[in-house]
């Protein structure tokens, strides 16, 4: 699929600056480095993998969100995951925040560095120091800034994830922006990715938190590209308090919804760019008598890979959809099921609805494909993004080290 490069960019919010930079991590003369600083230290908020192997820089990250930290620049390299690295990989990792806080004139713990790539590679951090002055210097709060930063933090990524949002409480305006990096090893048990969202919203950091929590409950953690997740997920949010809004619950719902939807604007750009995609696909089960029903029908659909290769091969297959939603363990009413893809009824009184095969194939070309399913008289509903499975995935992931 091919997508139009984002324009909006993080340093919309006054004060925030970005960078790119080439460190040396990666092969060549590609970009390896972002670099996102607030004007001064902004009250912080994390939510990351629930992977227990961890990278040195999720550890790092949840040491300084446990103790109340707050930040005032983001790093985050490319081309090696520094996982599986031991404790050289946190020295790595904490002497690249030294570096950065020193240029800066922070406290190192005041600095988050996060990092993507390959798993296993031990990462030298002592030979990329010396090129972290060059990379602050360069710091700059314009739009071109900013997106060079989000084709820095790139890897099998083949677009830039931006996103911003602005709100309004009694007249004053506030501003959320976004980016993201993600393509594969996507799947919810956060975050599957890695994502910087920055406000001028003030909100104290138990607030901070549980707004984000709130956030990626239905976006980062509503999406599944090929069922697995990396240790180095993370979504890191700042606020640089440089606004006082309103201290009410309207304001409170105005940033919610803003956070929200620039989190949502990310996680679907991560899987329209899932490694070799050509589809999006939208899966919502409703009628659920529990949440934990809704959610376990859904998974069983967007994790199939006979579900993803039909969608592939523009195939319409009903029945592999049904078959998941079947073997889901779900608590449902069969006699209440019904499925529709694409707005076409495939499913209802537990037979497949005889469809035309020109409509059935017109469904099955577009890009972005809608399927609903409903499994009882329930209140509860899910919903989750998806994509196809394809050849490039496989080619992509076969040869992601070589």
């Amino acid at each position: 699929m091919e997508f139009a490069e984002q324009t909006v960019a993080i340093t919309a919010v006054k004060g925030v600056r970005a960078a790119a930079g080439r460190l040396g991590i990666k092969r060549g003369d590609a970009l390896d480095a972002a670099l996102f600083a607030l004007p001064s230290p902004g009250t912080y908020a994390g939510v990351f993998t629930q992977n227990q192997f961890k990278s040195a820089c999720v550890e790092s990250s949840l040491d300084r969100l446990h103790a109340g930290k707050s930040v005032q620049a983001v790093l985050i390299t490319s081309g090696n995951a520094n996982a599986g690295t031991g404790l050289q990989g946190r020295a790595d990792t904490e002497q690249l925040a030294v570096t950065v806080a020193r240029e800066l004139g922070c406290q190192a713990d005041e600095v988050i560095v996060l990092h993507t790539g390959v798993i296993g590679v031990p990462l030298h951090a002592e030979r990329f120091t010396p090129k972290i002055p060059a990379l602050v210097a360069s710091l700059a709060s314009t739009p071109e800034a900013a997106q060079a930063a989000a084709d820095a933090m790139r890897t099998t990524d083949t677009f830039r994830k931006t996103s911003q949002r602005q709100f309004f409480v009694a007249d004053e305006r506030f501003t959320v922006a976004g980016v993201a990096k993600g393509a594969g090893m996507i799947h919810p048990r956060l975050a599957t990715m890695l994502a910087l969202v920055v406000t001028d919203f003030a909100l104290p950091q138990e607030a901070l938190q549980k707004a984000l929590q709130g956030a990626v409950r239905t976006t980062f953690n509503a999406i599944s590209v090929d069922g697995d997740t990396s240790p180095n997920d993370s979504v890191i949010l700042l606020s640089t308090g440089a606004k006082v809004g309103a201290d009410s619950k309207d304001a409170a719902n105005a940033f919610q919804m803003a956070l929200t939807e620039v989190c949502e604007d990310l996680a679907k750009m991560i899987v329209q760019d899932g490694e070799g995609a050509t589809k999006f696909i939208e899966v919502e089960v409703s009628g659920a008598d529990t949440a934990e029903d809704a959610e376990k029908a859904v998974l069983a659909i967007v994790t199939s890979p006979l579900v993803k290769t039909a969608f592939f091969g523009e195939d319409f297959n009903p029945g592999r959809i049904v078959s998941a939603i079947g073997r889901s363990g779900a608590n449902m009413q069969w006699d209440r099921v019904t499925v529709s893809m694409g707005g076409l009824d495939v499913f209802r009184d537990q037979v497949f609805v005889a469809v035309d095969s020109a409509q059935a194939q017109a469904v099955m070309k577009q890009n972005t494909i809608a399927v609903n399913v409903r499994i009882g008289d329930g209140e509860h509903a899910c919903r989750y993004f998806t994509s196809d499975l394809t050849y490039d995935y496989v080619r992509i992931n076969s040869e992601y080290t070589t």
